[in-house]
């Protein structure tokens, strides 16, 4: 793919997200008065019709409005799941968000490894996209016979002054909100950026494409090995710190990669993903620490995933042209390493969270 397909791409992802924006916005007054069991079991609804639709859609158009029911779905399961861990699970955030990240890592990994080899076992990538709804399907009834509290979050009459929509909920973020937001955004920019262009990254540092390929790869696996130690080690204590170390890790990786990326990738690479992976939870377990209530959970996680995924867009936009204008990815990645800077600060801002 080319650097023109590559904006191409980022463009149509932007737009995307945005749309996604919108629907996240407006999410916590759909759990109000559907309850979060209905609500999450719509959302798995959405996603596995959309994925069967998208394997029978006959143009790329209508492959792309087909998109739009999965990420309805995704942006439903955001919002719903950190009032239901909020409902069930507030004396240990860091260990449930990380189970869960960890959760979601597995299933990207799997269907990285199994979606071409599927495909080719099945005769078209249409048979495999079917095949991969299933796991939705599965997990509603799996869902539904749970038969936990359908919890209808209840609203807080709001402070004289503060903006509402019908529903009760601020029109405006919080100071709190706008800060989750970016510091998810900042991660999220990042990320975007080194998934579409890590590999040309290494391949430009002379690596053939199957060893950058293989690079880029490693992230779900690091991933997985981040989710699984460190939110659950951040559960005593002020997590703020965890989140500021392990920006610094993310922040060493980009540097190696501007630095030099052919001797050592992989250890940028592992630096990068480690702290990435880690900082994906604990992003996830802040709204349960700063919330006193289920509805506060579902307003910041909002707030805080509509703005960072808005943000992600960005990534692969500001890397990109800067590639062509300096003819080297140095120049892009250090901007994502000043942004990395700019998230610990940020970090920095948040409240204090005592989990001990």
């Amino acid at each position: 793919m080319g650097p023109a397909d590559q904006r191409r791409r980022s463009a149509s992802g932007a737009r995307v997200l945005l749309a996604l924006l919108v629907a996240a916005l407006n999410l916590p007054p759909v759990i109000e008065r559907l309850g979060t069991r209905r609500v999450l079991a719509m959302a798995l609804v959405f996603i596995g019709a959309g994925t069967l639709l998208r394997a029978a859609m006959p143009t790329s158009f209508l492959l792309i409005v087909t998109t739009l029911p999965i990420g309805l779905g995704i942006a439903l399961g955001g919002v719903v799941i950190p009032i239901v861990l909020k409902q069930y699970f507030s004396s240990r955030p860091g260990a449930v968000t990380g189970a869960y990240t960890t959760a979601l890592s597995v299933g990207i990994v799997v269907i990285g490894l199994t979606a071409v080899p599927l495909a080719d076992a099945l005769g078209s990538w249409r048979d495999a996209f079917a095949v991969s709804a299933l796991p939705a399907f599965v997990s509603l009834p799996l869902w539904l016979a749970t038969r936990i509290d359908d919890h209808r979050i209840e609203v807080d009459e709001p402070a004289p002054g503060v903006p509402v929509a019908a529903h009760g909920l601020r029109l405006n973020p919080s100071r709190v909100g706008v800060l989750l937001g970016g510091v998810f955004g900042l991660q999220s920019i990042c990320f975007a950026a080194v998934v579409t262009w890590g590999a040309a990254v290494y391949e430009d540092a002379g690596w053939s494409p199957e060893d950058a390929a293989f690079a880029i790869t490693s992230l779900g696996v690091l991933t997985i090995l981040a989710s699984l130690t460190v939110p659950r080690l951040s559960d005593r204590g002020d997590r703020r710190r965890w989140l500021i170390a392990m920006a610094a890790v993310m922040a060493a990786g980009l540097l190696g990669m501007a630095a030099a990326p052919g001797e050592y990738g992989l250890l940028w690479m592992t630096l990068f993903g480690f702290g990435n992976g880690a900082l994906l939870p604990l992003c996830f377990a802040l709204p349960l620490d700063l919330a006193d209530a289920p509805a506060r959970v579902g307003e910041l996680t909002a707030w805080m995933l509509g703005i960072g995924h808005g943000m992600a867009a960005l990534g692969p936009l500001l890397v990109g042209p800067l590639r062509d204008l300096t003819g080297t990815f140095t120049a892009g990645l250090m901007v994502l390493f000043a942004l990395i800077i700019v998230d610990i600060g940020l970090a920095t801002r948040l409240p204090r969270t005592a989990t001990a």
